[in-house]
């Protein structure tokens, strides 16, 4: 639950400073994001292994370490966009909905699918729905990076296997 909490507060800090820039969504921003996710769930789960598990851990007990901490971090990275749309910045949501709205003009709808659209898409761009999705999202992505990174940090107890085979045999 630290290793979430510095990677949520690492990943708000992040946030805070495109937003400062300017860049709502920036790709610089996404990589960012992704390097610290990737090496926070690293960095809590070789701890975690280390410290805990006397240097071993299962697939399934990296998966679920790596997992717990991006979940962690998405729901405090929630939190912030939630007080940030709600309470600092709600020019971001106009912004969100005048960019769907140019998107769906370009695709050549009529103004009744546009307005149709929109409904929805305005529906959707509440802070509590963004936060909802923010954490929905970067659950998803954590949830694929845990796997991948799970695999690279299991270490499997040679000592357990030795205790199989003997008692089965």
């Amino acid at each position: 639950m630290n290793f979430g909490a510095i990677l949520g507060l690492s990943l708000c800090a992040v946030s805070v400073i495109f937003l400062s820039m300017g860049y709502e969504n920036n790709n610089y921003q996404q990589w960012i994001s992704y390097f610290l996710t990737i090496a926070t769930i690293s960095w809590g789960t070789l701890f975690y292994r280390n410290k805990f598990n006397d240097g071993y851990m299962s697939y399934i007990q990296a998966l679920k370490s790596c997992f717990l901490i991006t979940f962690f971090s998405s729901l405090i990275l929630a939190f912030f966009m939630y007080i940030y749309l709600n309470f600092i910045d709600q020019s971001m949501i106009v912004k969100v909905l005048e960019k769907a709205e140019e998107e769906l003009m370009n695709k050549n709808m009529t103004d009744d699918q546009i307005e149709e659209a929109m409904k929805i898409t305005r529906m959707m761009t509440t802070p509590i729905m963004m936060a909802f999705f923010t954490i929905l999202v970067n659950t998803f992505m954590g949830g694929i990076f845990a796997l991948i990174t799970a695999a690279f940090l299991k270490k499997d107890n040679p000592n357990n296997f030795n205790q199989f085979i003997q008692d089965n045999q």
